[in-house]
């Protein structure tokens, strides 16, 4: 059944100066005031008026959300670049921000675009879920401190380190998977961790994992470990939350030169504790 918060809430394309300008006092609730990359409404305008796309998230005549990127080409592809998306706090983890992506998809396709790509942190692991197993999408690139010093309390002392996801709009998107039991081995595992003090730590960065089976020739599934409550870690533990971005970087930049993609986050058993994973592999999987 369809909420009445559902039922209200219109996804539209923005097209004046109010909505534009909301959509910057957004950017500030959310990244800060000193955030440096913060767009303001005359780009958001022009890209508006160009091929890109502004879209609003709005709850009666109030914008609670808003996603925004410009038009371009990779080569002969039409592409989107997806710059931000951002919700209220007081609404986010209700699905706001997926109905936003379903309907810059559908928009888009309209528009003959066949890929969006955005960029996410790879130590954030509600944007991981969300990226790949709500949405589908694969990642081959990884950007060391892409956007610099930000200023953003967000960023807090890290470097601006972060995947860039390739959304395929020919494909059909991928189906939710079927809830279930997930072993991992741990010679499958690039980065072993071990628990200190009710901590997870990465204890090294296995470089020489093979990219095929020895004997079936089948493409290895290889699983890097994602940090957990990144957000806290970087106010209780600083160095602990740069030695996580250390071996992610490390690891993300071997087995992306080598051919490998990541093509899923998990949640996953491993010996005895559970743990949330992305899985590798040098042939992406349509399954």
């Amino acid at each position: 059944m369809t909420s009445s918060r559902e039922a209200i809430l219109d996804l539209r394309e923005i097209n004046d100066l109010q909505g534009y300008k909301a959509c910057v006092r957004l950017q500030h609730e959310t990244w800060g005031r000193d955030f440096s990359d913060q767009v303001p409404a005359s780009v958001l305008m022009i890209a508006q008026r160009t091929g890109g796309l502004v879209l609003g998230a709005f709850l009666r005549a109030e914008l609670i959300g808003f996603a925004w990127g410009m038009a371009g080409w990779k080569g002969s592809k039409k592409i989107h670049w997806s710059d931000m998306l951002a919700v209220k706090k007081a609404f986010r983890n209700q699905g706001i921000g997926y109905r936003l992506k379903l309907r810059q998809r559908e928009i888009l396709k309209r528009r003959g675009v066949v890929e969006i790509h955005w960029t996410f942190d790879p130590l954030q692991s509600l944007n991981a879920r969300f990226n790949f197993s709500k949405l589908g999408v694969l990642v081959s690139e990884y950007r060391p401190n892409l956007y610099g010093k930000t200023h953003s309390p967000l960023h807090a002392s890290l470097d601006t380190d972060r995947f860039v996801a390739v959304w395929d709009l020919i494909r059909p998107m991928r189906r939710p998977r079927a809830a279930r039991e997930l072993r991992i081995e741990p010679f499958r595992v690039i980065n072993p961790c071990i628990v200190q003090k009710q901590r997870l730590i990465p204890r090294r960065v296995r470089l020489d994992l093979p990219a095929d089976d020895s004997k079936s020739g089948a493409a290895q599934l290889l699983y890097l470990e994602a940090v957990q409550n990144l957000a806290s870690l970087k106010h209780t533990d600083p160095g602990l939350a740069r030695l996580w971005q250390r071996c992610t970087r490390e690891a993300c930049l071997h087995y992306f030169d080598r051919g490998f993609v990541v093509r899923d986050f998990v949640d996953a058993s491993i010996e005895d504790r559970r743990g949330m994973f992305y899985v590798l592999s040098r042939t992406p999987l349509n399954k």
